[in-house]
């Protein structure tokens, strides 16, 4: 391709003003330089004729030549007309180009480039000098040398020159303070994505410290494309900054309406599918239509905030500590990225004279997830110190729950008896006690207080007490009524109940009386068959009025009782499958061929580990056999 002549600034000269350096880049003679190949003397000369020299673009793109050839070397000149406004002020003058370039104003040499570069490398190099135009008309001219024989860039070859107001000496202080500002304003964002990333790493089931991450690193980006003049000496720097972020807004959008869902819901709604596909297609037409990427993001971002509105009326939220000043710094961002927008259509010229008002919105985003996440960690250094503390109030009551039990179990000729427990993590309420009756015969007490933890302590405690005023010769259905009356008089909550059987046990027989504790088991070594003994009525504490009743059955030898809490039958698989009352006599028909007392509880704990596998044990499992030798 040749590079045509460009005709919209030729033959008159280039009009510089004030309004020329309004944008940020400055005045950028971009258009149609005088140009003549080859070299030759006094081109540099302001009074040197070039009216028949062609007219040529200064950047030529991959492949463009000038029509009238290229050799290695060329001269470009252009003519300048100053307004007396812009007279004797210094201005910067910036030079980039692959290759190497003399730069010369009115015949004087103001600037070198690329004169210690050996060998020739083909990419971009700026330089820059500062110059003082006195009176109106000027004439800057540039020797351009690019081997014809080295590879060229990407972009072309060419060179790039702008001119801009130069900062004053005694401003200087104030650029670099607003240059570190602005290096502060990105080094904040990139400090979250670290800090945030470190505490999802501790804890996985915060997602929300992974998806603020995204959000900051993606403004960390936008604000890098907004300062890039100040991190980036080269056009080319820039340029690549420039095409690389047209997409960014989208990724913190998106990553921001995530935080919001971890914070605020149970879980994740089905909208994020929504919000991730409407993502998508701006993402990747903010690349296709570069022209509209500084507007896609905003119907995107009202649709966020239509999404959290909605959400928010329906109650579909979870409260958490610290969640008002989450929502609070939410809409401080919000509040500023609506008011950036009413700047970028003009509806707004500025607020307060700060024309990037956006990043204050990020300040205060930060400054509100730092502040949820402080309350988040002093609620949860506080939970964990009361979980400390009801911890150490369980095992205390765990202690004094074992420590009631018996020692020792008394021995009775003609009977074989053991006991086993095993405890769950939660204090249970499970009792036993076991005295002699007599020199032939064991009294057996047996119960379940209801619930958990240290109030059915407490209701273990008092069963403990009456069992220990027992008389020997009253009758077992007696001392239940009069334990019951006990109990009703303590005025223990509707909740606190005493399940209990008592049972004397002999050679020859056993007698029962029950209060809704499940029946004894008996295996018969005669026929080998399971029969139940003492089927409970109501508990004791019972507000009703009840007279309990004494069951008996004739024991053989060899015949095996078993004393089971109701944890033990009611274990459960993940499916909600119970073992049952009838694997309970199952597993007694299993375990009864055992040779001792003992073996068959062994024999009984190793049935319920099996049953359970590897869920956790949620009840206590106590059990008492009694075997007739």
């Amino acid at each position: 391709m040749l590079a045509s002549a460009l005709s919209a600034q030729e033959p008159r000269a280039a009009h510089v003003s004030t309004a020329s350096f309004q944008t940020g880049d400055g005045a950028a003679f971009t258009l149609a330089w005088r140009y003549a190949p080859g070299d030759a003397p006094g081109r540099e000369s302001p009074q040197f004729d070039d009216s028949n020299w062609a007219l040529v673009a200064p950047a030529l793109g991959p492949g463009e030549f000038p029509q009238s050839g290229w050799n290695g070397v060329g001269w470009f000149r252009r003519h300048l007309i100053f307004d007396r406004a812009v007279q004797d002020h210094p201005i910067a003058l910036t030079f980039s180009a692959p290759g190497t370039a003399d730069v010369y104003l009115d015949g004087a040499l103001v600037l070198s480039v690329g004169r210690s570069a050996s060998p020739l490398i083909p990419a971009q190099r700026s330089d820059a000098a500062a110059v003082t135009f006195r009176g109106d008309a000027h004439v800057i001219a540039v020797r351009y040398t690019y081997p014809p024989d080295v590879s060229r860039p990407e972009g072309g070859f060419g060179f790039r020159l702008t001119l801009a107001p130069a900062v004053p000496q005694g401003l200087r202080a104030a650029h670099d303070w607003i240059v570190a500002m602005h290096g502060a304003i990105v080094a904040l964002p990139v400090f979250l994505v670290f800090l945030h990333l470190a505490l999802f790493a501790f804890d996985r089931r915060a997602r929300e410290n992974l998806y603020y991450a995204g959000e900051m690193l993606s403004f960390a980006l936008i604000v890098l494309h907004e300062y890039r003049e100040n991190f980036f000496a080269s056009d080319a720097a820039r340029d690549f900054i420039d095409r690389t972020s047209a997409g960014t807004p989208m990724v913190a959008i998106f990553f921001g309406i995530l935080t919001y869902y971890s914070v605020r819901t149970k879980r994740i709604p089905r909208s994020w599918r929504l919000m991730a596909a409407i993502g998508l297609v701006l993402f990747v037409a903010s690349f296709v239509a570069r022209d509209w990427s500084g507007y896609l993001w905003m119907p995107y971002f009202a649709a966020m905030l239509i999404d959290i509105v909605r959400i928010e009326h329906r109650g579909d939220t979870i409260e958490r500590g610290g969640t008002a000043i989450f929502l609070l710094s939410f809409a401080a961002f919000s509040i500023a990225v609506v008011l950036q927008i009413l700047i970028t259509f003009g509806v707004l010229k500025s607020v307060g004279g700060i024309t990037e008002v956006y990043v204050f919105g990020i300040v205060a985003s930060a400054v509100g997830m730092s502040l949820y996440l402080a309350r988040n960690v002093g609620d949860s250094r506080i939970f964990a110190l009361e979980n400390e503390r009801k911890t150490r109030e369980l095992n205390r009551a765990r202690e004094l729950q074992l420590s009631m039990l018996p020692r020792d179990v008394p021995r009775v000729e003609g009977l074989d008896v053991a006991v086993g427990i095993q405890t769950a993590a939660e204090v249970g309420g499970d009792y036993y006690d076991i005295r002699r009756d007599g020199d032939d015969a064991l009294l057996v007490a047996f119960g379940d207080a209801t619930g958990h933890g240290l109030a059915s302590g407490i209701v273990v405690t008092a069963a403990k007490a009456l069992f220990s005023s027992v008389s020997p010769d009253g009758s077992l259905a007696g001392h239940l009524g009069d334990f019951s009356r006990a109990l009703r008089a303590m005025h223990l909550p509707g909740f606190l109940r005493m399940c209990l059987s008592l049972t004397r046990v002999s050679r020859n027989e056993a007698v029962v009386a029950s209060a809704a504790m499940p029946p004894i088991l008996i295996r018969r070594a005669a026929t080998r068959c399971i029969e139940e003994l003492g089927r409970g009525e109501l508990p004791l504490g019972s507000s009703l009025t009840l007279h309990y009743q004494e069951r008996r059955t004739a024991l053989s030898a060899g015949d095996t009782l078993l004393f089971a809490t109701d944890g033990f039958a009611e274990q459960a698989l993940a499916d909600g499958r119970q073992f049952g009352y009838d694997g309970v006599a199952g597993a007694l028909l299993a375990a009864g061929d055992a040779p001792s007392a003992s073996e068959v509880i062994g024999r009984l704990f190793a049935i319920a580990a099996e049953f359970r596998g590897a869920r956790p044990q949620d009840d206590d499992i106590t059990f008492v056999v009694v075997r007739v030798s």
